[in-house]
């Protein structure tokens, strides 16, 4: 039986999190993405990215620290602005 869970109940703000983003390859993704996630959580990002099996995307992930449930939010939201990105987790 799956069990739903509130993130406000499981998270403990401030928080690191692991923001991942899923997008289409394309040069210069990597640094637009992390100027959102700067905008939401300043710090210096440096991603992890992995490259999909065929190349056409990438998965990009972020360790970032947040204070607060409505910067995550906001923070997923401004993310698909960037052009490309597909899916979040």
């Amino acid at each position: 039986m799956t069990q739903n869970y509130d993130r406000d109940e499981l998270w403990q703000f401030p928080c690191e999190i692991c923001f991942k983003v899923m997008a289409v390859n394309r040069d210069g993704i990597d640094m637009e993405v992390a100027e959102v996630v700067n905008r939401h959580a300043p710090n210096d990002y440096s991603p992890a990215s992995k490259l999909s099996r065929d190349g056409n995307y990438v998965s990009l992930s972020f360790m970032v620290v947040v204070e607060t449930k409505e910067q995550v939010d906001a923070m997923y939201r401004e993310v698909f602005t960037v052009e490309g990105v597909k899916m979040t987790l």
